[in-house]
């Protein structure tokens, strides 16, 4: 007579270790706190996976514990090439220091619970699956796509629990000898899960986060081992939780449907599940109406976005706070000596329900961070990133650092532009034009104004430059200047102000000539106060880029 035991052998005639054995090779750790994060490489990383390696490493750490990244890669039809060192080195740009992980340029790992990349832990999964076959926990399965299919669409059409599940399963209640009989002719199976849920029955699970949760038990067969032998994420998440002893699992809120049969899994081993720990989902405001946010049709969901268009990386943190901890700005503002690592997270206190992420209010705590330090500080910032994406800016950077500094410091920390900067690339857009190498690929000139305005008038212009440029006197104040210009521009039949220009004969308005002052100096119709960039500038560089009409 056929038994469960033979079959299991049939199926994985290499597998002699056992459960127990694993055991010993993976010990309790000293600290039971334990948490990670893992990423599947099949595409870009998205912000909510920032805010959710944040929050497992800080929960970790101020709990003494360990905090560690796992790649799950059983996926491999989708995985990306690239994306695994992409994520480390995301992780290293935020500044999150990784306890056990996997390390690509030697192919070992750091940690005692390795591998750290689950594909090369098909061989304990597989020990995990035999025993779940040699208990009647599993069965292996030949069902076909048109199979699968055809029971979605009858499914459907009387509108039953959709799934693979009691009758709907057309290998579950096949004897040992038939399925003996079907290994020895087909090897194209995978390996299910016999589920011990029942349909209509509920069940109970507590969540650190969102508390006591009250859903229908699972009844779905799922499968475990695929016909390639990876194994599915349910499967392989499982027996990784427990032999790296992960006491805290923080997912994506859309893994909570996913619990019930996790916690099935675990007691098909005679295990302790971790505990479940969902943070609520991004969301956006889109036409009135808030949905998630979407890797296919935000930008800003994908994280590159923000490094590329220049946002500070512990502001970006900071700003994820303010969604992890509803309470972190009342903190904040109660302790602002603080840094934002000073501040514990505590899992009960974290959103319960959607989070709404606000770009308009990241741009605003990008904005004050980059206003409130000093001009020192934004210069070694800006540079840094300038080196990594702009290197002929650099390069001009640390040519003239003071030249630099002054350019930066036009306008900061006073009460007319106190918040000029919101990006580093708002940086690096205001420096371009202060270069004469890197003003030349602008492509702003005069005659990209307004077609017919007086300024275009290029031989009225040269006389006025002719002028100008003799008197040009950068050592006057703010209000000499505007005198002294007032007169010029009376003289070229300007006016001085709007009330002049609608009772009188004049040309243009005083806001024209200033228009074609910014445009010839800068390439750009909007900079900070004028006068203060022709004093960086220099008397020099001002003539000769007046003079070149």
């Amino acid at each position: 007579m056929t038994t469960r035991k033979e079959i299991a052998d049939m199926i994985f005639p290499e597998v002699t270790e056992t459960i127990q054995d694993l055991e010993k090779k993976y010990p309790p750790r000293t600290n039971p706190i334990c948490s990670r994060f893992a990423p599947s490489p099949t595409g870009f990383l998205h912000i909510g996976g920032v805010s959710a390696f944040f929050t497992e490493r800080k929960f970790a750490k101020q709990n003494g514990g360990t905090f560690f990244l796992r790649i799950e890669d059983t996926d491999q039809k989708r995985e990306v090439a690239g994306v695994v060192n992409l994520i480390i080195n995301y992780m290293k740009m935020f500044g999150i220091q990784i306890d056990e992980w996997p390390i690509w340029e030697n192919n070992s790992d750091i940690g005692n619970y390795w591998p750290y990349i689950q594909s090369q832990r098909k061989d304990i999964y597989k020990v995990f699956a035999k025993y779940l076959l040699e208990n009647g926990l599993a069965y292996p399965c030949w069902m076909t796509p048109e199979e699968l299919e055809l029971i979605r669409t009858q499914q459907t059409k009387i509108k039953v629990t959709p799934g693979i599940y009691g009758n709907y399963s057309v290998r579950r209640n096949k004897s040992l000898e038939e399925i003996v009989d079907k290994l020895h002719t087909d090897k194209n199976y995978v390996i299910r899960f016999r589920s011990p849920g029942e349909l209509g029955k509920r069940m109970v699970f507590e969540d650190a986060i969102k508390g006591s949760i009250e859903t229908m038990e699972n009844i779905n067969d799922i499968v475990l081992i695929k016909s390639d032998e990876l194994p599915t994420y349910h499967l392989a998440h499982i027996v990784d939780d427990h032999l790296m002893r992960v006491s805290h699992v923080i997912r994506g809120e859309e893994r909570l449907a996913s619990v019930p049969l996790h916690i099935q899994l675990f007691s098909a081993f005679w295990l302790p599940h971790p505990k479940y720990c969902h943070p609520a989902s991004l969301l956006k405001i889109d036409n009135g109406n808030k949905r998630k946010l979407s890797k296919r049709h935000d930008p800003e969901a994908d994280i590159w976005f923000f490094f590329e268009n220049g946002y500070a990386t512990q502001w970006i943190i900071e700003y994820l706070l303010t969604i992890i901890d509803p309470w972190f700005e009342e903190r904040q503002k109660a302790n602002p000596e603080k840094s934002y690592l000073d501040f514990d997270i505590v899992l009960e206190k974290m959103g319960k329900s959607w989070a709404l992420f606000d770009f308009v209010k990241l741009q605003s705590v990008n904005n004050n961070y980059l206003s409130r330090i000093s001009t020192n500080e934004l210069y070694d910032q800006s540079l840094a990133r300038a080196l990594k994406y702009r290197p002929e800016l650099a390069k001009n950077m640390q040519t003239d650092v003071t030249y630099v500094k002054a350019a930066m410091n036009i306008e900061r920390h006073t009460v007319k532009d106190p918040k000029r900067f919101t990006t580093y690339v708002d940086v690096e857009t205001q420096l371009n034009f202060f270069f004469d190498d890197e003003r030349t690929k602008l492509s702003w000139n005069i005659e990209t104004l307004k077609e017919g305005n007086v300024i275009a008038d290029k031989v009225l212009m040269t006389n006025f430059v002719d002028e100008y440029i003799q008197i040009l006197n950068l050592s006057m104040s703010v209000e000499e200047r505007f005198a002294q210009l007032k007169e010029i521009w009376k003289k070229y039949g300007f006016a001085a102000n709007n009330a002049e220009f609608k009772e009188w004969w004049y040309i243009g308005k005083t806001w024209d000539l200033a228009m074609f002052l910014r445009v010839q100096l800068c390439c750009a119709t909007q900079t900070p106060d004028l006068f203060s960039v022709m004093q960086v500038m220099g008397k020099e560089r001002v003539m000769k880029r007046l003079m070149a009409m």
